[in-house]
């Protein structure tokens, strides 16, 4: 019964941080439910009545591109996440698994890219990708991306440090080479450090606004987080339309880390143990 207060005040805190966290997410469903009317009723109501889908009707009739911007949004985000766990882990293995006196000086260098502000590359960027015929495409949002990301790699061989090198030199021992050490050692071990990297370069990419609005042109072309500031500009005043292009948004995201909530905490605690 000593303890009583203090657990009064934790579970009072926590109650607190998930209305501040959940209310505005709370009350982005509550209004894409609504009609127009509703949204300028005073005092505003939280649970509309009747409820309506009628959002989503109108949403995708004033933006007939808004279901491509989602497939679109799709492949860019999983090329790019599917590209990370490859090509990261790849850097990874060599700065943990490959003796090599570059790779003392390498590391730093690679995270050191880390602290670069990404406008001061845009002006260089955007003149190399229009010379070799990359504007106007994909390939800025993708490749960049999944081959050159510091995090990641970081996030790989911090998580590859803690599995023992024992197991490497049993795999010699059998005639395994690096590719098997990497492929049927390494890899089948790092399933939460491959979760955690899929799922946070997907939300990077997923959310990414400035990269297709500086480098994508056609609006076939866009992702949804250009075409979200597009349903902005012409359906200000329509609140529960906005409120759906929301949802449409974020719902990929939940459902990501609903499902892969287990590998991603794992494998965010154990990259932190070495």
């Amino acid at each position: 019964m000593a303890y009583a207060p203090r657990k009064v005040l934790q579970y009072s805190l926590l109650v607190i941080g998930l209305a501040i966290f959940s209310g505005p997410l709370l009350w982005l469903l509550s209004t894409m439910l609504k009609t127009q009317e509703q949204t300028f009723e005073f005092p505003p109501t939280f649970i509309p009545e009747p409820f309506t889908f009628g959002a989503f009707t109108r949403l995708f009739d004033t933006m007939p591109l808004m279901g491509r911007w989602i497939s679109n949004s799709f492949a860019i985000s999983g090329s790019v996440a599917l590209g990370t766990v490859i090509f990261s882990s790849l850097v990874a293995f060599g700065f943990t698994r490959m003796k090599a006196e570059s790779s003392k000086w390498l590391f730093p260098i690679v995270l050191a890219t880390m602290m670069v502000p990404s406008q001061v590359t845009l002006i260089p960027l955007y003149l190399l990708y229009r010379n070799i015929g990359w504007y106007d495409t994909w390939l800025p949002l993708i490749v960049p991306q999944m081959l050159a990301n510091a995090y990641f790699i970081f996030l790989f061989r911090q998580y590859f440090l803690t599995i023992p090198r024992e197991l490497d030199e049993a795999t010699n021992m059998d005639g395994g080479g690096y590719w098997t050490i990497y492929s049927r050692v390494i890899l089948p071990l790092s399933g939460p450090v491959m979760a955690t990297a899929f799922i946070f370069s997907f939300v990077f990419s997923w959310t990414d606004f400035f990269t297709p609005l500086i480098f994508i042109q056609s609006e076939k072309l866009q992702t949804l987080s250009v075409g979200l500031q597009m349903i902005m500009g012409q359906t200000s005043h329509d609140f529960p339309v906005l409120a759906a292009g929301s949802f449409l948004a974020l719902l990929p995201i939940g459902c990501i880390y609903f499902f892969a909530q287990r590998y991603f905490i794992e494998g965010v605690v154990t990259t932190g143990l070495k």
